[in-house]
């Protein structure tokens, strides 16, 4: 600014006080500060006027120099005053010394707004404050003696744009900040979101994949590969009978034990998952077909070996079911081939792996058209009831017939019980089909002439609830004594669930029915529960019957099982008898009734009851 002609200065309006460490502005938002830096700062009235009435809020501070100009900002800054512009009055001073306060105050504050108080010929103070303050935007040359009210409007409007400049850098700031806890939001999100897919993923108990995560991963894989991916589905026997002994914390402990040891076999580029409860799944790429059946050899083998569990040993084996991708290359087909494999290997024995072949194929396919048309023949009436007679060893005399099912099927023909019987099984459909054998039968037998009707009990029907309530009541629509049942049961029917079992025949016969025990000796535990359920009655299985007339150590087996149940008071009924050889020797072994082939084959209602009049079958 050049040189004014000098004017009238008028007293200066009261400031705030400087915000000293002994006399703070208390509690106000940040106001503007004015500091004069000079030797003649505490007499320079006339820029104090200027300053006064340029910004009557503001808060002038007179310091010696740079450096306690400095120490005077930053001490207004922790009590709300912001340093807006620092008026250097060097008059009649070294152009030296200015240059080295400007320095020191544009390098602490370099956002302030710095004014030199020029007099007529100081130009050397000119040249210093241009060379030290480069870039010059921020500096500003106030010619004296000046008018005040020039003064004070051009101090005014640097005090604003210090204003301006600072609120532009607080919104940069705090967008700077806002970007930064955003990105920190986004972060903290994406860990979540990374943390979610992996338990959405992932198995809680084992660590490995569980079945979501198991089918993205063959998905991707079959897209990338193709054919070159095989799949093993794995299922552990016996599992279920671990859970309700030892209780769910020994399963877990023996799933987590299965799987590290399953996980260990794993090959180079495999991928292990637990599907469910007791079912695992393992990828493999691009082994040969005989790989794949050493790893199932080595897999079965280590599911094998005796764990301890919470203290108690425990071993169970596992099957398995392996298949390749078919031409769809669909890892819904993949699996569902693997599935019919595991559940073939369970039927063919447990503790075995099976591949998925054309066979396997044909079978499923033949075993899923028996399923759909299982509802239909119940609710068509295309079952219908045969009997077989059971006769007393002596004599040959008619004791009772067992209750046999056959289904005409108008698709399939005759199927065979062995087939229909455990689909209908894991349907469900065992319970429908079951009450309407047991109903048919107790008609039939009413119509005989005194003899008993032996019937069939799945392990589903007998431990649905209130069965013993259910078997009462049909046997009261029949109109037929309770002394004229007998129930065959199976050990499995049995052992699912002991206490219930043990109260439930209880009921059964109380009420006069008599209990049997289907295919005895073949079982891991039939001696355990003779005595426990009050078995009246044991059925020696056809294995052992078949070479008792040829081999001495079935003879010898049969004879000690018959001199069992005559110990404990129960009568002995020996199957699948064809031969007189057989029947003479189970006879001598001292078996008390007969069922076979020799003595009748199943036979409908009308003609049972005709053999029940007669009295007397294969004599």
């Amino acid at each position: 600014m050049p040189p004014s002609a000098a004017a009238p200065l008028l007293a200066p309006k009261p400031a705030p006080p400087p915000p000293d460490a002994e006399q703070a502005p208390g509690g106000a938002g940040e106001r503007p500060m004015c500091l004069i830096v000079g030797p003649g700062a505490e007499s320079a009235s006339e820029i104090r006027s200027a300053l006064a009435e340029a910004s009557p809020g503001c808060a002038v501070v007179a310091c010696s120099d740079g450096a306690r100009a400095l120490d005077k900002a930053e001490t207004g800054r922790r009590f709300g005053w912001s340093p807006a512009l620092y008026v250097f009055d060097y008059r009649g001073v070294r152009a030296g010394d200015l240059a080295d306060q400007l320095r020191r105050v544009r390098a602490d504050d370099p956002a302030a707004e710095l004014v030199v108080l020029l007099a007529d010929g100081e130009a050397d103070l000119w040249r210093a404050a241009l060379k030290v303050c480069q870039p010059s935007d921020k500096l500003t040359f106030l010619a004296t003696p000046f008018w005040r009210a020039d003064a004070a409007g051009t101090l005014a409007a640097l005090i604003k744009r210090h204003g301006l400049a600072a609120e532009r850098t607080q919104t940069r700031a705090s967008g700077e900040q806002a970007i930064r806890d955003l990105e920190l939001n986004v972060k903290a999100l994406r860990d979540q979101l990374e943390l979610a897919t992996h338990q959405a993923r992932h198995d809680p108990l084992t660590g490995v994949l569980n079945r979501a995560g198991f089918v993205a991963e063959l998905t991707a894989r079959l897209e990338r590969s193709g054919r070159r991916q095989t799949v093993l589905l794995i299922d552990l026997d016996r599992f279920k009978l671990v859970n309700d002994t030892l209780g769910h914390h020994a399963g877990d402990d023996l799933v987590r034990k299965v799987c590290a040891s399953m996980a260990s076999l794993a090959p180079a580029g495999g991928l292990i998952a637990r599907l469910g409860g007791d079912e695992f799944g393992i990828i493999v790429d691009g082994m040969s077909d005989v790989g794949v059946d050493e790893l199932c050899t080595r897999l079965l083998r280590a599911c094998a070996q005796s764990r301890r569990v919470l203290g108690h040993e425990v071993q169970i084996s596992a099957s398995i079911g392996v298949a390749v991708p078919d031409e769809t290359r669909s890892e819904v087909s993949l699996m569902r081939r693997a599935d019919v494999a595991l559940y073939a290997a369970k039927r063919e024995g447990r503790n075995r792996f099976r591949r998925f072949d054309a066979a396997l194929e044909r079978e499923s396919r033949r075993r899923l058209s028996i399923e759909s048309g299982l509802e239909i023949a119940l609710r068509t009436g295309q079952f219908r009831m045969v009997y077989q007679p059971i006769v007393k060893a002596a004599g040959g005399e008619v004791a009772g017939f067992e209750a046999l099912v056959r289904w005409d099927s108008p698709e399939h023909g005759q199927v065979s019980p062995a087939e229909f019987v455990p689909v209908a099984e894991e349907t469900g459909l065992i319970l429908d089909l079951g009450d309407w054998i047991t109903r048919q039968a107790f008609r039939d037998c009413r119509r005989w002439a005194g003899h008993y009707v032996s019937v069939n009990l799945s392990a589903r029907q007998f431990l649905r609830p209130n069965v013993a309530g259910r078997i009462l009541r049909y046997a009261g629509e029949a109109d037929l004594a309770p002394e004229r049942i007998q129930l065959e049961l199976t050990e499995t029917a049995i052992i699912d669930d002991v206490e219930r079992a043990a109260r439930t025949l209880d009921t059964l016969r109380k009420a006069g029915m008599r209990v049997a025990l289907d295919d005895f000796g073949v079982g891991y535990s039939s001696l355990t529960y003779l005595n426990q359920f009050g078995i009246d009655c044991i059925k020696i299985d056809k294995s052992f019957v078949d070479n008792v007339a040829t081999d001495r150590q079935s003879a010898i087996i049969v004879a000690s099982l018959a001199r069992l149940a005559a110990h404990l008071g129960m009568s002995v009924v020996a199957e699948g008898v064809e031969t007189d050889a057989q029947r003479d020797v189970l006879t001598a072994a001292g078996c008390g009734a007969l069922q076979g082939f020799r003595f009748g084959r199943p036979m409908g209602p009308v003609e049972a009851r005709a053999l029940s009049q007669s009295r007397a079958a294969g004599t």
